[in-house]
């Protein structure tokens, strides 16, 4: 009886510290937070540096059977934030209404000096398609009563460079962040 009454204790508890831990407070600042240790930390906005396109000569001179690739460039190897977390929890907070659909983490190409996002693919013969090779699987959720949403990868992230996307529509500007 002793045992039954100490473990309903125990539940009970437990259950009240995950209601707790649920009903922290969201920040009244648009942006994307990663859970770091038992706060939100902000991650930064990163916008692309520029364009640039590969495979246009050779695409010339075979008469548009070679593909022409087209990629978004980001400055520096590496973004600010480093996570150490392999499969980082992230919330999206907004004062406006975002399609759980229109997120997106894409896992970055890292050159000597900056890094690539490969997004589209053209040839004349087979036209263009927007290239998703490096695109994680997530799961978006969003949170009650709100428009704020909490985006969690499927599977730990290998080490590598990654941009979070909060809108497609504008091309590959998103939250970067490594994770080590």
């Amino acid at each position: 009886m002793k045992k039954t009454i100490v473990t309903i204790a125990m539940l009970f508890l437990l259950a009240s510290v995950v209601l707790l831990a649920q009903d922290k407070p969201v920040p009244a600042v648009a942006g994307v937070y990663y859970q770091a240790s038992s706060d939100l930390s902000r991650l930064e906005l990163a916008t692309s540096s520029g364009f640039k396109t590969s495979g246009v000569a050779k695409a010339a001179f075979s008469y548009g059977v070679a593909k022409v690739k087209g990629k978004w460039l980001y400055g520096n190897p590496a973004a600010i934030v480093q996570l150490q977390e392999r499969r980082p929890v992230f919330t999206l907070v907004s004062q406006m209404d975002i399609s759980t659909q229109a997120i997106a983490l894409v896992r970055l190409d890292v050159k000597k000096d900056h890094r690539e996002a490969e997004y589209c693919e053209a040839s004349v013969w087979t036209g263009a398609k927007i290239e998703d090779k490096n695109v994680v699987p997530l799961t978006v959720t969003r949170i009650p009563n709100s428009n704020n949403l909490t985006i969690i990868p499927q599977a730990d992230l290998p080490a590598g460079e990654y941009l979070l996307i909060a809108d497609q529509g504008k091309g590959y500007d998103g939250y970067d962040f490594g994770v080590k």
